[in-house]
């Protein structure tokens, strides 16, 4: 099977700072892929890149066998590539709904945006209730099942989650990943999700990337390694 999303010899830097080094990887249709690893291996930085917003040094990225490397944000999400940023990111000044549809304009398939709408707030019922309501009167979990939300207004195939659990109480997370999973169920979502948590991607279950210093040091289920010591080696210093 064609992967759905290919990673070849990726390479990011900030003037001096490598944050990726010739990283590679792919990930098939349909598949739930975490990264995880210490602070400062470059998670973000990878997701960053994949979505356009950071620009590679080298390399190249595919999906679905076409090129996306060099191209911008806005581009990659008509490709049907969409990201849930760390941070959430809303734009609080507006409504849930209008949240919602803001990045729609793009989308020519007006008829299915409707379908769609239905979609997100029958998986997170709380954004019907306050769609008319100021996003920044959301609570974080709230704001965390916006963003999600958000990123499926755009129809997407790969949806990239930056740290979803990020300051969030655990029963909340328990619940943006409940929604999450679903959600990848209905829609056949391709996800690749940030998560600092090694034990809370292996709960939820799927393949695991460990990174340490820009690189991918480990490449299994996330269920095994949580049982295994390669969390360990991987966060200080062992090989895979």
């Amino acid at each position: 099977m064609m992967a759905k999303l290919g990673i070849f010899d990726l390479a990011v830097r900030y003037g001096k700072l490598t944050a990726i080094a010739e990283l590679s990887f792919t990930v098939a249709e349909g598949e739930r892929v975490f990264i995880s690893g210490p602070n400062g291996a470059g998670k973000s930085s990878l997701l960053s890149a994949i979505a356009g917003s950071v620009r590679a040094a080298h390399g190249r990225i595919e999906m679905d066998g076409d090129i996306l490397s060099g191209l911008g944000p806005e581009a990659i999400a008509r490709r049907g590539l969409s990201m849930v940023p760390e941070g959430r990111r809303i734009f609080a000044g507006l409504t849930v709904l209008e949240n919602l549809t803001v990045g729609t304009g793009m989308r020519r398939d007006r008829s299915a945006v409707a379908d769609d709408l239905e979609t997100v707030f029958t998986a997170f019922p709380i954004l019907r209730e306050r769609a008319r309501a100021s996003a920044g009167a959301l609570s974080g979990g709230q704001q965390q099942m916006l963003a999600i939300a958000r990123a499926l207004m755009t129809n997407p195939k790969v949806m990239l989650v930056d740290e979803p659990s990020l300051g969030l109480a655990p029963k909340v997370v328990d619940e943006v990943y409940d929604r999450l999973c679903q959600l990848q169920a209905v829609r056949g979502l391709t996800l690749v999700i940030v998560e600092q948590s090694s034990a809370r991607a292996a709960r939820v279950g799927g393949r695991m990337l460990l990174m340490r210093g820009g690189r991918i040091v480990a490449d299994g289920d996330a269920t095994e390694f949580a049982a295994r010591d390669l969390l360990t080696e991987a966060y200080f210093g062992g090989a895979a």
